[in-house]
């Protein structure tokens, strides 16, 4: 026990070489039995006060509040001398903290995280956990920034217990580090993006495909096989690559996690976008033991090509108040329907799986009278915050999306006589998005669609706007 603390005050004690436009993150996980995760920020040069702490609590595709602040405890700032002073929690309850104190000096800040009351508080798929000879960490769940750091460039830490295996989808490895990883991140965006994986009991197995392809599996009963998940991941890279023209990321991680619930009930399948990585959740019934058909591979790869889509859209090219980081307060957003709905058109356009536009239209046509009342920017603002938590309102706005993309396609090739279509259009806005390196706003999205193969599609945009008749 002495030797660990001697160990862990020596790392928070490094010397910073690095430039001063960067920042230090260091991530431990030594303890097992409170399953906490302790993080140390270590600024350059000293950080003078006032100064604030603060959490995420909006994570893009959650489309969500999300407390994550409510899981940070022993949030401390360390003065040159090496005193500690306790930060206090914002009096109005906003995700930060704060030392008012004028003058001080600050050399670094350390905090600790619950794992257990995260897991036990959250949603599935919002939550870090651990489990014996495991730990699955949403950067985000685990990491604040000092305000005024948040576009430094990173230097990353991770320290674990001996031998323990430790993959990072900014950093993977089909050979993962173990005991402790170092890696660099451009800035907390990029960092709290990815995930980080610990311990001896996930697997790692790397597929060749357009660019390296990580499986990353943790099934809490048995280990899964991993074959048809890169098979899923290579196909769904393929179609894209065909279909944008261009692969966005260097490497690209599927993480899959499969646990027992820590109370009786189910954990339902659900799936989270990354910018070069996707992260599945569900309980072990939903696992993998033996290879698939091929029918049984098409049937299922829907998830991973819409997942990895996201990729392009919305985290590369996106509109109105849609941001693809993490974000203090939570925004409205006016066009969910083209996050979701036109990257669910996506699978259904390359696979032509007629059960797929037969959910949409369900989804529209047999949902509650009062969503179908609602205008898509109603439906798309009330979303926002609620997507999953009333999944009707998630599904309805998917739908109505898809089903928009889907009539514009087969208008598109009927005036072109089938030389144009939805893909052209998805690969002008995410031309454009990479070109002008900022969202669109509502204004210039029917104008975009419109330039993209020179047809009018402005009726039926407008016709999806207005709330749903029954059919």
């Amino acid at each position: 026990m002495k030797s660990k603390k001697l160990l862990l005050f020596s790392l928070f004690l490094l010397p910073l070489i690095v430039g001063s436009s960067q920042i230090t993150y260091s991530i431990h996980y030594l303890d097992s039995v409170s399953k906490s995760i302790s993080v140390s920020i270590r600024p350059t040069s000293p950080i003078i006060s006032p100064v604030s702490f603060i959490m995420p609590r909006s994570i893009p595709g959650t489309y969500a509040i999300t407390p994550y602040d409510q899981f940070v405890k022993n949030l401390y700032a360390i003065d040159l001398n090496g005193n500690k002073y306790k930060m206090t929690k914002d009096a109005s309850d906003a995700p930060r903290w704060n030392i008012s104190d004028s003058g001080k000096q600050f050399l670094r800040f350390e905090y600790e995280v619950d794992l257990h009351k995260m897991e036990r508080k959250l949603a599935a798929a919002d939550a870090s956990i651990a489990r014996t000879g495991f730990a699955s960490l949403l950067n985000y769940s685990i990491l604040g920034w000092i305000e005024g750091t948040i576009n430094q460039e990173i230097n990353c830490e991770v320290l674990t217990f001996k031998e323990w295996p430790i993959f990072s989808t900014i950093h993977p490895s089909s050979k993962p580090a173990k005991t402790t990883l170092h890696f660099k991140a451009n800035n907390y965006k990029e960092l709290a993006d990815a995930q980080l994986y610990l311990g001896p009991r996930f697997k790692v197995k790397e597929f060749m495909a357009e660019v390296p392809l990580f499986i990353v599996s943790y099934c809490e009963t048995k280990d899964e096989y991993l074959d048809d998940y890169g098979w899923q991941g290579k196909y769904s890279m393929g179609i894209l690559k065909n279909y944008f023209q261009d692969i966005p990321f260097k490497h690209y991680s599927i993480l899959l996690r499969k646990v027992l619930p820590l109370e009786a009930g189910s954990v339902p399948a659900f799936g989270m976008e990354h910018l070069q990585s996707s992260t599945f959740f569900g309980d072990t019934s939903q696992a993998r033991f033996q290879s698939m058909s091929d029918e049984e591979k098409i049937a299922t790869i829907p998830t991973y090509i819409h997942h990895m889509a996201h990729s392009y859209i919305p985290l590369r090219s996106y509109g109105d108040n849609y941001k693809p980081y993490a974000q203090e307060i939570p925004p409205i957003i006016n066009n969910i329907w083209f996050n979701e709905g036109f990257m669910w058109f996506l699978p259904y356009d390359t696979l032509r799986l007629v059960k797929m536009k037969n959910r949409f239209i369900k989804n529209v046509y047999n949902t509650a009278p009062e969503i179908m009342k609602m205008s898509l920017q109603q439906l798309s603002q009330t979303a926002s915050t609620m997507y999953a938590v009333d999944f009707r309102l998630g599904t309805a706005i998917y739908a109505r999306g898809a089903l928009m993309a889907i009539e514009m396609n087969d208008y598109l090739k009927e005036k072109s006589g089938g030389k144009k279509s939805m893909k052209d259009v998805l690969r002008y806005l995410y031309e454009w998005s990479k070109n002008k390196k900022r969202a669109f706003t509502l204004e210039e999205f029917p104008l975009l669609i419109n330039q993209a193969c020179g047809i009018d599609l402005t009726a039926i945009y407008q016709k999806w706007q207005a709330p749903i008749e029954k059919e």
